[in-house]
C-alpha cells in the first residue's frame, strides 16, 4: 500500500528521500518509507488540527492553515533527520579519514599488497569508514580493478571531502605515482586542513555566540517587558474617562479630545510576540550553523535550544515584573 501512496509526490521529491536513505544506511525499502512518511504525516496534521478545533473552537479557515503548516512541519521534521543523519555520517568519516589513510600507507610500506592494505586498516574505531574499506578491499581480493573499488566507496558517504581525497588517490594511481607516498601526502594535507578549519571557527565562535545571546536572550528580555508594560497601560488607560468637550490647548482652540484607547490589544502584542521570538529562534539557529559550521542545515539542532531558551525567558521576564508591579495589570 505505501509503494502505491509514495507515488503521489513528485519524483524529484521521492528521489531525494530515497537517496538520502541510501546515504543514512537505513534497511527499509525506501518507497515504503516515503510512503509511510506522507501517510503518517496527514494522520498527525489532522489530529493536531482536530484537537486543537475542538479545544479552542477554531473556525474552518484556521484549522485547515493548522491542518497544512503540521503537515509541512511534519514532513520538514523527517526530511531535516535524515539530512542530519546524512551529515553526522559524513563528518564522522572526515574526522578519522586521515588516520585511515596513514594507516594504509604504513601497511603498503611494511610490505603488504593494496587489497590486504586496506583491509588491515579497517578499524572499528573508524565507525561507518570501516566497512567502506573493508567492502573495497574484499572487491580488490575478489580481482576487482583498484581504482574501480576506491570510486565505490564514496557511493555510499555523501562528503565531499571524501569524495575527492579518492579521486585524489584514483588520480595518483593513474598517473604512476606511489601509492604509499600518495596516501601519506594526502592524509597530512586533510590534518593541514582541518587545522586550518579550526582557527577559522575558533575567530568566528564569538559572532555565534552574539547571535545566540540576541535571540535567546536579548530579544525575548525586551518583547517581554515591552508587552507587559503595554498591558499596564491599556489597563490604566481604560480607567481614565476624559471630557469630550473642546479645551484649548495653547494656540489652538476648539480641538476635541476623545476618550483615549489603544488600538491595537495586548493580546495581539503577546502573540506577535510569541511569533517573532520563534522565526527568530529558526532563522537564528540556521545562521549560527552558517557561521559555526559553514552550513544552514548544521544549525537546525540549534533550534529547539533556541526556542526554548527565548520562551522562558520571555514568561520568566513577564512574571518578574508582573512580581514588582503588583496589580497594575489588573
Amino acid at each position: 500500500m505505501y509503494q502505491y501512496i509514495a507515488r503521489i509526490l513528485p519524483k524529484r521529491v521521492k528521489n531525494s528521500y530515497c537517496s538520502l536513505l541510501e546515504y543514512s544506511d537505513i534497511k527499509i525499502d525506501r518507497e515504503k518509507f516515503v510512503g509511510f512518511v506522507l501517510l503518517f504525516g496527514i494522520g498527525i496534521a489532522a489530529t493536531i488540527a482536530i484537537d486543537i478545533m475542538f479545544f479552542f473552537r477554531t473556525g474552518v479557515e484556521a484549522t485547515i492553515g493548522l491542518l497544512i503548516a503540521s503537515y509541512i512541519l511534519f514532513e520538514s521534521a523527517i526530511y531535516m533527520w535524515l539530512v542530519l543523519k546524512v551529515s553526522s555520517k559524513a563528518a564522522a568519516v572526515e574526522r578519522v579519514l586521515p588516520d585511515a589513510l596513514m594507516m594504509m600507507s604504513m601497511n603498503i610500506k611494511a610490505g603488504m599488497t593494496t587489497d590486504r592494505a586496506l583491509l588491515e586498516s579497517a578499524k572499528p574505531e573508524f565507525g561507518p569508514l570501516e566497512a567502506e574499506i573493508r567492502k573495497a578491499g574484499k572487491q580488490i581480493l575478489a580481482g576487482k580493478d583498484v581504482k574501480l573499488a576506491l570510486l565505490e566507496m564514496p557511493k555510499k558517504i555523501r562528503s565531499t571531502l571524501f569524495e575527492r581525497t579518492t579521486r585524489l588517490i584514483v588520480e595518483g594511481i593513474e598517473s604512476g605515482g606511489e601509492l604509499a607516498d600518495l596516501l601519506q601526502q594526502t592524509a597530512e594535507y586533510i590534518e593541514t586542513s582541518k587545522m586550518t578549519e579550526s582557527e577559522v571557527k575558533a575567530n568566528v565562535m564569538m559572532y555565534a555566540i552574539f547571535i545566540f545571546f540576541a535571540a535567546g536572550i536579548g530579544a525575548p528580555l525586551l518583547f517581554g517587558i515591552s508587552t507587559y508594560l503595554v498591558q499596564v497601560l491599556s489597563v490604566q488607560y481604560s480607567h481614565f474617562q476624559l471630557p469630550s468637550e473642546s479645551l484649548a490647548v495653547g494656540a489652538f482652540q476648539g480641538i476635541k479630545i476623545m476618550n483615549m484607547r489603544i488600538s491595537i490589544s495586548s493580546d495581539f502584542l503577546f502573540m506577535f510576540s510569541i511569533t517573532s521570538l520563534l522565526i527568530t529562534s529558526f532563522f537564528g539557529g540556521l545562521i549560527i550553523g552558517l557561521v559555526k559550521d559553514g552550513e544552514e542545515k548544521q544549525g537546525v539542532k540549534y533550534i529547539p535550544i533556541l526556542i526554548a531558551i527565548s520562551l522562558s525567558v520571555f514568561f520568566i521576564v513577564r512574571m518578574m515584573i508582573a512580581g514588582l508591579l503588583g496589580g497594575l495589570a489588573g
